[in-house]
């Protein structure tokens, strides 16, 4: 009987110390709630929260969405945002025209761009970007910027806020990419419906941040809307699996001395 306790503390303890496994979620950008009511497509809100199920049924993933416009004086100002269906979520930039296809996310009159905070960290697999024509231009085109940050799920997304992550990005505009951060190659794109971003799926953060091609080389307006978008939680970093390993070996270790204690005062 001491020898099955012990073994069932050591096999609890090793249950205990295992990793969470990742789990795969799909975020449909039509189905939302704002202010604990339903959204409607069209309408304007401060934010759009959604609820989402893993795949497999077993977890919840919060998501808060909001919408911000860079200025062209370098100012982080609020936007609201959209829905329009399965055609995905678009933003609605202060004091601009809401007709020729201005409520998508796009980069005319200011840089806009929509922020994505999680409950818990995850990485990004894929997003659906609807490309759209502004009005004018006898073109559309999609290419998008995509960056991931942290920040408390429970602290409301703020100008100052985004000075911060932005800050912590340290965007090359020589580049295409970096640590945390891609900027979509137009010149590649240019029109594509669906784009491959280089972005280490491995690496998480629990805020996203869409939008248009903040320095694309073709010179192009982007304008798309968000229809959905795909995201795993993140696996734990290389020494954090470490620390699971030395625990486990700790774990062993202690089932052998209390084995040794045992038959010691059997004997």
């Amino acid at each position: 009987m001491t020898r099955f306790a012990h073994l069932a503390i050591a096999t609890g303890a090793l249950f205990a110390a295992m990793p969470a496994q990742a789990a795969d979620f799909v975020i449909s950008t039509a189905t939302g709630t704002s202010n604990g009511k339903t959204i409607t497509d069209g309408t304007a809100y401060n934010t759009i929260n959604y609820a989402v199920k893993s795949s497999d049924g077993k977890s919840t993933l919060n998501v808060r969405a909001t919408a911000w416009t860079l200025l062209t004086n370098g100012t982080y100002q609020a936007a609201q945002i959209g829905s329009w269906g399965s055609n995905g979520l678009g933003i609605y930039q202060t004091n601009e025209t809401t007709g020729g296809n201005y409520h998508t996310i796009d980069n005319k009159n200011g840089w806009e761009f929509l922020v994505l905070q999680f409950d818990q960290a995850v990485s990004l697999q894929s997003a659906v970007l609807n490309p759209y024509a502004l009005y004018g231009n006898n073109y559309s085109d999609n290419d998008a910027f995509i960056a991931r940050g942290s920040l408390g799920f429970g602290t409301a997304m703020s100008a100052s806020a985004l000075s911060t992550i932005a800050d912590g990005l340290n965007v090359d505009t020589s580049k295409q990419s970096g640590d945390a951060w891609f900027n979509s190659n137009s010149k590649d794109y240019n029109g594509a419906a669906k784009q491959t971003y280089n972005l280490s799926p491995s690496k998480g953060g629990n805020v996203w941040v869409v939008g248009g091609s903040y320095f694309g080389p073709d010179g192009y307006n982007d304008a798309f809307k968000l229809n959905s978008i795909a995201v795993t939680s993140a696996v734990p970093e290389p020494t954090t699996w470490m620390t699971m390993i030395l625990g486990f070996g700790m774990i062993g270790a202690a089932v052998r001395r209390r084995r040794s204690s045992s038959k010691a005062a059997l004997a």
